[in-house]
């Protein structure tokens, strides 16, 4: 079997985040669905869809069984893990890996291994768009909770970056205090920092909210401090730690947190690590250290059921995000047929040959030209951006 083409997709309309859809064609006529990281890997889509002419040039004429092949070529090019060029690859990775299911009649996750679960815990994230008050956070935390999850993830503190103001961080504490209080002590709760705090002022910010027995306080200190900052944080508070995509973008930084132990959670994303083997081979990597490991997930819906499939296989699976109700447009079902639902906070493992999605690309093609969101984290209005639904209700 022989590659043929590689197309991309870039969809922007009602996104909060951007998605890329990857398409990979084949002689056989077994045509692969992938997804490449979004916001996270690079704000214009356009780059993906011109760099795909520079895959093209490498992959078209091999044999898309041939992963590890293929991900060694792509890794080793010049640039070859920049961003750009691992989200484009992710993408690329994913729809192959969709081709061999087809091919061999196999659900993605039996050619990884094989299942050792079939359903998967999720938790929501996207759901406090638009919410000001710590009443109407509140409000928006049983919504969740009433449709079934049993966790879920929010950035309290919003538009700080480096450091925390007081009033701020009272607002924060105060939002956070008015969730645990309306959902109770068992749903579990998850702290985002989105990566914008130093050091001191992360761990100000943790030692108020080990009080509300958060699973995890994720990003909390600037990418660019590295792993010594992150187990700085670690090491001070009583919290479990996560990382996030930007502090973690392949298996080799993924290597320095796992060996200096800076992390509890490790949090690899299909779209922009280098596809599913690479997250597995992280997943792997964290095991060994005692490290969970919960999958990022703030794209599409082949992307979330790229996670699924690894989720299914590795040991250290913890639970899976989801944006899927909360920020979903109505037209994804025309781009993407039947994409996974999360029903009452569970996932089901697909058990349909390849990843078991199916993608229109003329369909897609009618949400591809709006113009992008902002996406500033800082920006006051950020939240704004999620969509217009309001769940406080």
């Amino acid at each position: 079997m022989e590659i043929t083409g590689i197309e991309a997709y870039p969809l922007r309309d009602d996104l909060w985040n951007p998605w890329c859809i990857v398409t990979v064609e084949t002689d056989a006529g077994i045509r692969g669905i992938g997804e490449a990281g979004g916001l996270w890997a690079n704000t214009d889509l356009e780059a993906k869809k011109t760099h795909v002419e520079k895959f093209e040039e490498w992959f078209v004429g091999e044999d898309p069984l041939e992963i590890e092949s293929l991900r060694v070529r792509s890794q080793e090019r010049p640039w070859g893990l920049s961003r750009l060029n691992q989200a484009l690859f992710s993408g690329v990775e994913m729809a192959c890996w969709d081709i061999v299911g087809k091919h061999y009649d196999e659900p993605v996750h039996a050619m990884l291994g094989g299942a050792i679960r079939t359903e998967l815990r999720a938790y929501a994230n996207g759901w406090y768009d638009s919410l000001e008050t710590p009443e109407e956070w509140a409000r928006g935390a049983e919504n969740v909770i009433d449709r079934g999850y049993t966790a879920l993830k929010f950035d309290p503190i919003e538009t700080a970056n480096r450091d925390v103001s007081n009033e701020a961080l009272e607002l924060a504490v105060d939002r956070i205090a008015a969730i645990r209080e309306a959902i109770g002590d068992e749903p579990d709760i998850i702290v985002e920092g989105h990566g914008r705090l130093t050091p001191g002022e992360a761990i100000r910010f943790g030692k108020r909210i080990e009080e509300f027995n958060p699973m995890w306080y994720e990003a909390p200190v600037q990418p660019h401090q590295g792993p010594d900052a992150f187990r700085e944080v670690r090491e001070a508070l009583d919290v479990p730690i996560a990382d996030d995509l930007a502090s973690i973008e392949n298996k080799f930084e993924a290597f320095e947190f796992v060996s200096k132990r800076a992390i509890d959670i490790i949090q690899p994303d299909t779209g922009n690590v280098g596809g599913l083997r690479e997250t597995q081979y992280i997943a792997q990597m964290a095991d060994a250290a005692s490290i969970f490991t919960a999958p990022h997930a703030a794209a599409g819906p082949v992307s979330l059921t790229a996670c699924v499939h690894v989720d299914a296989v590795i040991p250290n699976f913890k639970i899976q995000e989801g944006f899927e109700e909360f920020t979903r447009p109505d037209w994804v079902e025309d781009v993407v047929t039947d994409p996974l639902a999360i029903d009452d906070g569970t996932v089901m493992v697909p058990d349909e040959p390849g990843l078991g999605v199916t993608f229109d690309e003329d369909a897609a093609e009618d949400h591809a030209g709006n113009p992008m969101p902002d996406h500033d984290f800082m920006a006051p209005d950020f939240k704004d951006t999620y969509g217009s639904q309001d769940f406080a209700e």
